[in-house]
């Protein structure tokens, strides 16, 4: 090949190269708030992506979503015809905020976006996603939801209270500070139930695991309760049933809310701040 062939060659290629390599694209998005003074609240629910929040010492809501390139199938390819595939992207984001109130929307239902968000600290969390993704929040003070049907939940920083659900992988949750006199739940399918509380945690709990195991810091005290029963009326077949449902039911320290902790094929940990 010569000379002056070979370089052109090698120059095609460095301009083709990052074309074909990017494979994400970025929108970001400042929010300024209608009263900074006050709490924020957000609901955020994707199909296939991830969700991370960080909460820090600002006024304003910082929202980047990245969106993931569509998966070739087997029998696609980046060449067709000599020419080569332009990976088009885009999370199409919506961000609408009123009283301080933030809703997000994305297209996430047709390919994976990943939402990063850097808020003030005092906030309450709507979050769910299903597939390609997992949930991640830091450092917030407030009221926390968060489901992930086939992905993880990590909340770590956590001053306030959390409902939490992951079906196929693991929930962990690092607490601070507690809401006193506020119930919780916390469960999962096919994964470890983890959740550190400060050590002057106090309230009724209640355990059901199938198969899994339950351990503790905490020192519980047992609380006998009737066998709770769920009936279920005659089918078509005459049949009526009646489910019997197990449960440990028990106190820590001066006991207080009820905080549910169910599971199914994983470990239930609770562990006490150190």
């Amino acid at each position: 090949m010569k000379r002056a062939t070979l370089i052109i060659y090698i120059l095609a290629i460095l301009i083709a190269a990052p074309i074909l390599a990017q494979d994400t694209q970025s929108d970001r998005v400042t929010v300024e708030l209608t009263d900074p003074s006050k709490p924020v609240s957000l609901a955020l629910g994707l199909v296939n992506g991830s969700i991370t929040i960080d909460g820090y010492d600002g006024k304003t809501v910082i929202v980047e979503a990245t969106s993931r390139a569509k998966r070739l199938s087997k029998r696609q390819s980046d060449k067709k015809g000599g020419m080569f595939r332009i990976p088009v992207s885009s999370s199409s984001m919506t961000v609408e905020e009123r009283n301080n109130v933030i809703e997000i929307e994305t297209s996430s239902h047709r390919r994976a976006v990943d939402i990063s968000i850097k808020m003030p600290r005092r906030a309450n969390l709507q979050l769910s996603t299903v597939n390609q993704g997992n949930i991640t929040v830091n450092n917030i003070e407030g009221e926390i939801e968060a489901e992930n049907i086939n992905g993880s939940v990590t909340l770590t920083g956590i001053s306030g209270s959390v409902v939490g659900h992951s079906h196929n992988k693991d929930i962990r949750v690092v607490f601070t500070e507690i809401t006193p006199n506020k119930p919780m739940s916390f469960a999962s399918f096919n994964g470890d139930v983890d959740i550190t509380f400060p050590v002057t945690f106090n309230a009724d709990v209640m355990f059901q695991n199938e198969q899994g195991e339950v351990y503790s810091d905490f020192t519980i005290e047992k609380i006998e309760k009737p066998r709770q029963v769920v009936e279920k009326n005659r089918g078509e077949d005459g049949r009526y049933r009646v489910r019997i449902e197990n449960a440990y039911y028990g106190k820590i320290g001066k006991g207080g809310p009820e905080f549910k902790f169910t599971n199914y094929n994983g470990e239930i940990y609770l562990r006490k701040a150190k």
